[in-house]
């Protein structure tokens, strides 16, 4: 079943009465249940689709490990097709492939959170609308006392959660929607992904196949994509020539036209 495709609204929750968390919102912030979800992915994705209707969008990576340079970051910005300063898109980075707390521990540094804040302002200063992918998940630890959590408070943006597609995510996914809205985040929906390759395990398979619809019927807020596994975006480089058309066309079958159309109407209302 594709998500946002039932008689409901899909953007239809017990709150329905509430305005949409993105009705004024300038950007969007991509966190996920876990770490490996295909956070980068969703958002590059978001990015390019948004990119290739005319819509003025920034990317942004706050935080990063596992390198000098960002993979993500690099990836986003060729999604958007812009050509920020890197200090900007990515401000703070470790080389260890760690828990950004304990990489930074590891390098006798910590986050630098008036770093993370100037190149947001700057990066919202260029751009109409601002797409921002977390790391790792929501409780994911930055320092002693804050988590990504923070991170997403401290910009004011709104909260699209991608989870997996396979076994347990149920419990993930309503876990980390249940604690988003504890610490008053506005959480927009969730973005569900095939982070593997297909199996061929029929349980797994089986798994895949209801959690979609379990997931509609047991959220609190909207279903808004149920993406398939894409060899070619999976394996393939971001300086593709085809890369980014098959990443629009890969989003545009995947999201919920109700996430779809409000990035058009917003586009509209900041002109």
């Amino acid at each position: 079943m594709r998500a946002g495709h039932r008689a409901r609204s899909p953007l239809a929750t017990p709150a329905s009465h509430e305005p949409s968390p993105l009705a004024t919102a300038r950007g969007l912030f991509v966190t996920g249940t876990d770490t490996g979800v295909g956070k980068t992915l969703i958002a590059a994705g978001l990015a390019a689709w948004c990119r290739a209707r005319g819509i003025d969008v920034g990317v942004m990576k706050p935080i990063a490990t596992g390198g000098r340079v960002s993979a993500d970051a690099v990836q986003l910005a060729r999604a958007a097709g812009v050509v920020d300063p890197p200090a900007l898109i990515n401000p703070v980075c470790f080389r260890e492939p760690l828990a950004p707390f304990v990489a930074a521990q590891r390098a006798g540094a910590s986050i630098r959170w008036s770093a993370i804040r100037r190149a947001f302002r700057q990066l919202q200063r260029r751009h109409r609308f601002l797409i921002v992918e977390g790391i790792g998940g929501l409780l994911v630890p930055l320092s002693r006392r804050r988590t990504v959590a923070d991170l997403i408070r401290l910009m004011d943006l709104p909260v699209l959660i991608v989870a997996r597609r396979r076994l347990g995510t149920l419990n993930h996914t309503l876990l980390t929607v249940q604690e988003a809205r504890r610490q008053g985040l506005r959480v927009l929906g969730v973005v569900l992904n095939a982070a593997d390759p297909p199996t061929r395990d029929r349980d797994a398979r089986l798994a895949e196949r209801t959690n979609p619809p379990a997931l509609e019927q047991c959220l609190p807020v909207p279903l808004l994509g149920n993406a398939s596994y894409h060899r070619a975006l999976a394996e393939g480089t971001a300086s593709s020539p085809t890369w980014r058309r098959q990443l629009v066309g890969w989003v545009q079958r995947s999201c919920s036209p109700t996430l779809l159309k409000w990035l058009i109407a917003l586009n509209a209302q900041t002109r």
